[in-house]
């Protein structure tokens, strides 16, 4: 039991809030058992109960594993080594091998760490900028997935 937004006493089941109250109320936080939570550090505390964070962090971390999948599913038919970077006037300056196409979801999974305990650091302080940093990780995400269809479609035509 608690104080919800509204100022009515509501009960939190599982993940959804039940409010007693003529007015609907707003919950935005989970919430944790709290022999689990009450052994965080405070300023992760305030973050894990953010239902926007964690939505933001896994729609993240679903674009990275589907990132994943498709560069398993297309490297079959990659050639042996890869064109990774082209100098202004359209040379290939970088070619690798194959395998080293999937540093690109490496590279998203460490921004997307990183991003998460930057946001949780701050969350107390400026939630705002805690949600900004979060979607940054996702507009990461969605770039590497242009780099990745770049480079493959360059390959395959």
């Amino acid at each position: 039991m608690g104080q919800s937004i509204c100022g009515e006493v509501r009960v939190v089941v599982g993940l959804s809030c039940k409010c007693f109250a003529p007015t609907p109320c707003v919950m935005r936080q989970l919430s944790l058992p709290p022999t689990i939570l009450g052994r965080l550090p405070l300023w992760l505390q305030a973050v894990l109960r953010d239902r926007f964070v964690w939505a933001m962090v896994i729609v993240a971390l679903f674009v990275n594993l589907g990132l994943f999948a498709f560069l398993l599913l297309v490297s079959n038919q990659l050639p042996p080594f890869l064109p990774l970077h082209y100098s202004a006037i359209g040379i290939a300056d970088r070619v690798e091998a194959k395998e080293a196409i999937f540093s690109l979801p490496q590279i998203g999974l460490i921004m997307l760490v990183l991003n998460f305990l930057l946001s949780a650091s701050i969350y107390r302080r400026e939630p705002l900028a805690s949600y900004l940093l979060c979607g940054i990780a996702i507009g990461v995400q969605f770039l590497l997935w242009f780099a990745a269809v770049s480079i493959v479609r360059s390959m395959l035509v």
